[in-house]
């Protein structure tokens, strides 16, 4: 095994106390490459890769902190399947046991999202085997030989969409990818300063260089879990619960509801928390803890339910139960998220006609696409909106 750090410049102790720490946690497996400056995500990670000597590389970020057993799980996929080209494990938010990344997802729009983040790691969809289209470069092992074939780290991005483009690269060559959940490691998530400050640009030059190489799948995630779909009034789709699934799940842990929350219904916000934890996408819960907390003046645990609810439900009455819980409790950051994403959610609903304009695209997509359960869906959305005008 070689360690290979790359300091990209850093200005605080780092510098000086790296080469020996290195050197008392893997002795002369440690290699450090100190750069002046900071020369990007992927400068550095090229920088290293060229440097290993090894067949098979893993790239780390910074922001990270690897569990026990963490490197075998990896390995053994590898090894099992000859088609996969790289892999990843399964990334977890700090302190807890939900997902951050089991994979990069594409909406119809090709909108980006981590698949099933905020998902608890046990809940079924997250041990299942999926192909997937992209996975995050914060924790990537690829054969090395594979790595340079694919075009290695595209040096034109600034630290954002150099991980997408990689992944093209090596699908176009053949080869699948894929998150093994049996391996886990803790993902602390932008923590470079600035790390978001070029997110514009880099679309539109993953847009320049990659145009058609990825297909819309968010779709077909849900439907192979067993999962419904759903727009907003903007055209954002969502995953949800089935009817039969949702009506379920309030006979077994909100028994006596009835569609209003106020009538005939047994106060129980453990069992209600247990709920959403089981099944995270059990909307009646987020609906019913929130309510119970707001009632009882407990605003700093409702607005982090309501962030929740926000998170699988991105529904504009949620948004603004999310602004006033944060506000209530004296979380500015938080509302001013949510006030950020409401005058987004007003902008995009303001101009009706490159609304209906956006929809019977994505419709016309659908039926070229033999997707007749989303064409069936943007009808819906075209018939809805065009009553209320």
């Amino acid at each position: 095994m070689q360690v290979l750090l790359i300091d990209n410049g850093s200005a605080d102790e780092t510098a000086r106390v790296l080469p020996e720490f290195g050197k008392q946690l893997f002795g002369s497996a440690f290699t450090l490459i100190r750069n002046s400056e900071n020369l990007g995500f992927a400068r550095a990670c090229n920088q290293g890769a060229a440097t290993a000597d090894a067949p098979l590389l893993f790239f780390l970020n910074n922001d990270t902190l690897v569990q026990p057993g963490w490197l075998a799980p990896l390995l053994a996929e590898l090894r099992r399947d000859v088609r996969l080209g790289a892999c990843g494990p399964l990334l977890l938010y700090p302190q807890s046991e939900q997902v951050q990344h089991l994979g990069i997802a594409f909406s119809p729009t090709l909108a980006t999202e981590h698949l099933y983040a905020n998902f608890p790691a046990a809940h079924r969809v997250v041990k299942a085997r999926r192909r997937l289209q992209a996975i995050t470069g914060a924790a990537f092992m690829v054969p090395r030989d594979l790595f340079n074939a694919a075009g290695r780290f595209h040096e034109g991005y600034i630290n954002g969409s150099e991980d997408l483009e990689l992944c093209a690269g090596i699908s176009a060559l053949g080869k699948t990818l894929a998150v093994v959940p049996q391996s886990r490691i803790v993902h602390l998530e932008s923590q470079t300063p600035g790390r978001a400050s070029y997110d514009r640009e880099n679309a539109e030059l993953l847009n320049q260089r990659c145009s058609g190489a990825f297909a819309p799948d968010l779709h077909r995630h849900a439907r192979r879990d067993g999962f419904d779909l759903a727009l907003t009034p903007w055209l954002e789709l969502f995953i949800c619960l089935p009817a039969e699934q949702e009506r379920a799940m309030n006979a077994d842990f909100a028994p006596g509801f009835s569609g209003n929350i106020g009538a005939g219904l047994e106060l129980a916000p453990g069992l209600w928390w247990e709920g959403v934890q089981k099944e995270p996408l059990w909307r009646t819960g987020y609906e019913l803890l929130a309510g119970f907390l707001e009632a009882n003046g407990q605003y700093r645990e409702a607005s982090g339910v309501r962030l929740l609810q926000c998170n699988f439900f991105p529904l504009l009455p949620y948004f603004r139960a999310l602004l006033q819980a944060a506000s209530q409790a004296g979380n500015v950051e938080l509302a001013d998220q949510a006030r950020q994403k409401l005058q987004f959610i007003v902008g995009q609903l303001e101009d009706v006609e490159i609304l209906l304009d956006k929809g019977e695209k994505l419709k016309s997509w659908a039926m070229r696409a033999n997707e007749p359960e989303l064409a069936a869906l943007y009808a819906d959305w075209q018939e809805g909106l065009a009553g209320e005008t």
